[in-house]
């Protein structure tokens, strides 16, 4: 009896050390995203109503920071993400799959030709939508 108690504990551990080899010796890659990214730039403008402009940076992070990027689920309308754009830099949005409408936080006449913008984001494919917002400041 005890010679058999031995034998199994002897049985499961090569089976054990067996699978810990298995584990160690296959190839392993980064974890797949099942997610998509939107990405792009906003520009705003004019800032002043005549040139040359000089605005202090802390009013253009205000300008920038009261037009955010709005992104919602086409079929639902739900909001899905906001982004806050910053001068000179890319906004990016990992996104699960799907079609969304982008869109921006209107303020006063500001306008862009850009935006509805109806987007596609796809698993592991990044989406690019520049923003250009005329603020009607003339």
């Amino acid at each position: 009896m005890k010679f058999q108690a031995e034998y199994a504990v002897a049985v499961a551990l090569v089976i054990l050390i067996l699978f810990g080899v298995v584990y160690l010796v296959l190839p392993r890659g980064p974890p797949e995203s099942p997610h998509g990214v939107l990405t792009g730039q906003v520009t705003i403008g004019p800032l002043c109503p005549v040139e040359p402009c000089t605005v202090p940076d802390m009013l253009v992070m205000e300008a920038y920071s009261a037009r955010g990027v709005i992104i919602r689920d086409q079929a639902s309308g739900t909001l899905v993400e906001s982004v806050v754009p910053e001068p000179g830099k890319d906004y990016t949005v990992s996104l699960p799959p799907g079609t969304y409408v982008v869109d921006i936080n209107h303020i006063g006449i500001d306008r862009s030709p850009d935006v509805p913008a109806t987007v596609t984001i796809t698993r592991d494919t990044t989406t690019r939508l520049d923003i250009s917002i005329d603020t009607g400041i003339r």
